[in-house]
């Protein structure tokens, strides 16, 4: 089982995050307002991390570089973004001044509906996929609408006892103002052939690369050849098929060693390698260290970049 480092600083250490913002807690729930990470190094640099909750994050100030599913972005002030399943996370910088809204909503709600990815129709795909988190640049006019649902939360969760169907509602009426968002904006955005299938791609990695390691399982899911596939993906991103599969098997490796006491039998069971002895050759041509020595620095808190 993983550890959910996020959740768990702000349980076990409050005290210490008090003086980045306003924190309420209670339950699995929490939420933060004007919340900083200024003066913390608060998940290194380089190490991955599954973020398994179902969050939403509203940046109020600043800028934050991430990677989510290997992916870069560039989130500023106006930015919501909604997290609805595991998405692998890799924090990469943020402006002095960041300051962002979130809470965890997985421990009001669970049944709105994720967005889902629609194929394009020349792709013979007929099955819709969703999506593990989504990214919204709400428009300057409309960011009032989504401070009013934040700090609509806030006062109704700091009632006693909490109003559980009040905070409900206001949570899934945000939810669904953001999938209705998105919607708009999937269809104003113009995307070609190449881009589609890449996108998808990618979101197909980071779902399946922890068991799924051959280029025809991925080009038999986009209904395209292995051959097609791995000459699309070069040349639209630079980067080879099995590039960005290695790279999210090793990232999904260092998050069990990170964030878990599984053993490298048990990771290389999870994984659907052979034998702890593939793993430890498959994690040491990648990273330099054995699983066993990655997890000896990690945990130590030597690696940071």
């Amino acid at each position: 089982m993983l550890i959910d480092t996020i959740s768990l600083e702000l349980f076990r250490n409050t005290d210490s995050w008090k003086g980045h913002g306003d924190i309420f807690l209670h339950d699995r729930f929490w939420m933060l307002r004007k919340f900083n990470i200024r003066g913390r190094e608060f998940l290194f640099s380089t190490q991955p991390y599954l973020l398994q909750e179902k969050r939403v994050v509203w940046v109020k100030k600043g800028w934050a570089s991430y990677l989510f599913n290997l992916m870069e972005y560039r989130f500023v002030e106006g930015d919501l973004v909604v997290f609805y399943g595991d998405t692998l996370v890799e924090k990469k910088g943020n402006s002095d001044d960041f300051e962002f809204d979130a809470f965890r909503y997985d421990g009001i709600v669970d049944d709105v509906p994720t967005p889902q990815v629609k194929p394009s129709a020349d792709t013979g795909e007929e099955a819709e996929e969703s999506v593990s988190f989504i990214r919204l640049h709400i428009p300057e006019e409309q960011r009032a609408i989504v401070n009013q649902y934040f700090s609509l939360l806030w006062d109704i969760v700091h009632q006693t006892p909490i109003p559980q169907e009040s905070a409900t509602q206001i949570v899934c009426s945000l939810l669904y103002y953001a999938r209705q968002q998105y919607g708009q904006a999937e269809i104003a955005r113009p995307v070609t052939r190449s881009q589609d299938i890449l996108q998808r791609f990618i979101s197909l990695v980071s779902k399946y690369a922890d068991r799924e390691r051959k280029i025809p399982f991925y080009a038999d899911k986009l209904c395209v050849a292995p051959h097609y596939l791995s000459t699309l993906i070069k040349q639209t991103s630079g980067r080879t098929v099995m590039d960005w599969i290695n790279q999210t098997a090793v990232k999904a490796v260092k998050v069990w060693l990170a964030y878990s006491d599984e053993t490298a039998i048990q990771i290389s069971e999870r994984m659907h390698f052979s034998c702890p002895a593939s793993l430890t050759k498959f994690f040491k041509r990648a990273t330099g260290m054995t699983p066993g020595q990655y997890r000896a620095e990690v945990k130590g808190g030597g690696i940071q970049s």
